[in-house]
């Protein structure tokens, strides 16, 4: 008689630690094929990102001075870039650019376009 709660102890444990396994299973299965970026992006109104990304960019050699134009949905993310470059005929500075942006804001290269900016004297 004294057996038997023993025994149902001794499953209750058993299961407790087989649902303990099989949540830290499943959650490492959802981390590890979890494909949503969690990153958000901020806007501002006064356009102080344009500002900004145009300075981070205008350090990269070969880039040059740069203007920086950002278009947003109506979510607030970023939907595509256009910027302006004294070296965007360079397809080395054009490429890296792009590549840079579009990291930036996760949004594909495509998305970016970049174009080697008019000269003063034109």
């Amino acid at each position: 008689m004294f057996e038997k709660p023993e025994i149902k102890k001794e499953g209750l444990m058993k299961i407790i630690a087989a649902i303990m396994v099989a949540s830290i299973f499943l959650l490492t299965i959802s981390i590890l094929t979890d494909d949503h970026d969690s990153r958000r992006q901020v806007t501002d109104n006064d356009g102080a990102t344009e500002t900004t990304l145009g300075n981070i960019l205008s350090e990269i050699e070969g880039v040059g001075e740069v203007k920086v134009m950002i278009q947003y949905d109506s979510e607030n993310s970023v939907t595509g870039v256009i910027v302006t470059a004294e070296g965007g005929g360079d397809p080395v500075v054009r490429a890296n650019v792009a590549k840079g942006v579009s990291t930036l804001f996760d949004i594909p290269v495509s998305s970016v376009m970049v174009f080697e900016k008019k000269s003063g004297g034109e």
